[in-house]
């Protein structure tokens, strides 16, 4: 199987192992059923191994819209041959992306681990469970990091905002209240009103002066006592003592919600942290934040299985001066050892953002996004206006109850006083990692508009959306 060259031959090698394995589960033979999806297994990774290696097939790409007669005329001459469809290969798109993934995320003896983790959990191999088991088996542990204040709030806010809608149908219907629990959940909601009360008291948000909104929080969690500050410093003064390494979602979430001024995660999937010593001077996270279109959109359909989206990223006040760009360097290297060789990264001017940690790894800047539309509700809370697609229809119980337009969600909003709004614009980087030849490959296929790095604002001067573009 390893000496296989062709998709099509390790497909029949697949294909034959799935026969056994159908076999093997009417006949209700245990064994040789696992031992089919072990061999089906490794054809699907050397599969993956193989799609991700191949020339992509351009598709319809460069062909003119069908004349009236019929026939249809190439916009630019096409080669004679070309790399066959996965429909040509008899591969649907959900099993190339899956066997992708099996060749992606681990090297040969740690597969095997994996196979053996899978045996052991659900009995039966299959490649959902494999996938499952994979991520468990290369999700770094945690190091058992105390729990910070800031994880403790962000699980209150999801708490009490999960519970809104039940509290809102116990006030329509106070009447039918047993009078001993309306008291008490009137002494409930007292206290709370209390705690919101001293929690507002002093509280001061994000200034608009210049000042990135992350840089403010450094600044004010430095003037608070902070444990082990001396021999953190000590540490981190020099770099020769930081390591990029790849981190829990547990960790990393520690580190964030305290220092990230989104307070959360985003859609991480992968995690780094810069160590020092023992301790956490910073985190980032790569995932995805837009769908298969955006990503062909940067370098085309041949190289979008590669772009990855760093989503969060923050250090901390001690830290040193350069642990930010050299952990965004040094994690961003580590993804393309993971396959995604282009890296996608946004700045929000809003919160006082201007990209100087992507200026210093060699980001190239591509201009601003779009102004992408969002909602506010009525207790503050935004939102972006994505979600209204997923309020227009209730199947909870599993029976369909309601089923709206989009437009008839997005009015009966507006009654209940959302306030939809337009956001700002943010700059929008990109930056290729890997070998020599990789980054000049995928620097030729790049179709965004490269443009010179937007001038930084003056101390004091606010940020103005809108007008980066316009800026030499």
């Amino acid at each position: 199987m390893t000496a296989a060259s062709r998709v099509d031959e390790v497909k029949k090698i697949r294909d034959r192992a799935e026969a056994v394995r159908v076999y093997a589960t009417q006949a209700r033979d245990f064994d040789l059923q696992n031992r089919a999806a072990t061999i089906r297994l490794l054809a699907e990774r050397r599969a993956g191994q193989i799609l991700i290696d191949m020339e992509k097939n351009p598709g319809s790409r460069g062909v003119g819209r069908p004349a009236k007669n019929g026939t249809s005329r190439a916009r630019y001459p096409r080669a004679t041959t070309l790399p066959p469809t996965l429909e040509e290969l008899n591969i649907s798109k959900v099993q190339s992306s899956k066997w992708q993934r099996l060749a992606r995320l681990v090297d040969d003896e740690t597969f095997e681990e994996a196979l053996i983790r899978a045996k052991d959990a659900f009995g039966e191999l299959t490649t959902a469970g494999m996938l499952r088991t994979l991520k468990e088996v290369v999700r770094p542990k945690s190091t058992g990091t105390e729990y910070d204040i800031n994880e403790t709030a962000d699980d209150l806010v999801r708490e009490i905002e999960r519970r809104h809608e039940r509290l809102n149908a116990v006030v329509e219907n106070k009447e039918r209240l047993n009078p001993t629990l309306r008291r008490k959940l009137i002494t409930a909601l007292r206290h709370e009103a209390g705690a919101a009360q001293e929690l507002s008291d002093g509280f001061r948000d994000y200034q608009s002066n210049g000042k990135a909104f992350q840089r403010q929080i450094r600044e004010h969690l430095a003037t608070l006592d902070e444990p082990n500050l001396e021999e953190k410093t000590r540490l981190a003064s020099d770099l020769k003592n930081a390591t990029i390494r790849e981190i829990s979602r547990a960790d990393s979430r520690a580190l964030l919600l305290q220092f990230e001024w989104l307070a959360g995660l985003g859609s991480g999937e992968f995690y780094f942290g810069l160590w020092v010593g023992s301790y956490l001077a910073g985190a980032v996270c790569f995932g995805t934040t837009a769908g298969t279109n955006t990503k062909a959109s940067v370098c085309g359909n041949e190289h979008k299985d590669k772009v990855i989206t760093l989503t969060r990223g923050a250090n901390t006040f001690w830290c040193h001066p350069h642990g930010g760009s050299k952990l965004v360097a040094g994690a961003c290297r580590e993804m393309a050892k993971k396959g995604y060789n282009i890296i996608v990264a946004y700045s929000d001017t809003e919160a006082g953002e201007q990209g100087v940690i992507y200026r210093a790894c060699n980001f190239l800047y591509c201009g601003e996004t779009g102004a992408t539309e969002k909602f506010k509700t009525p207790d503050g809370r935004v939102r972006d206006s994505r979600l209204v697609s997923g309020y227009t229809r209730d199947r909870t119980g599993g029976t369909l109850k309601y089923r709206r337009s989009r437009a008839e969600q997005k009015e009966i909003m507006l009654e209940e006083g959302v306030e939809f709004f337009r956001g700002t614009p943010k700059l929008r980087w990109v930056g290729f990692f890997g070998s020599k030849t990789m980054k000049k490959r995928l620097r030729a296929a790049l179709q965004w508009e490269v443009l010179p790095y937007p001038k930084r604002p003056t101390a004091g001067e606010p940020v103005q959306a809108g007008q980066i573009e316009n800026i030499a």
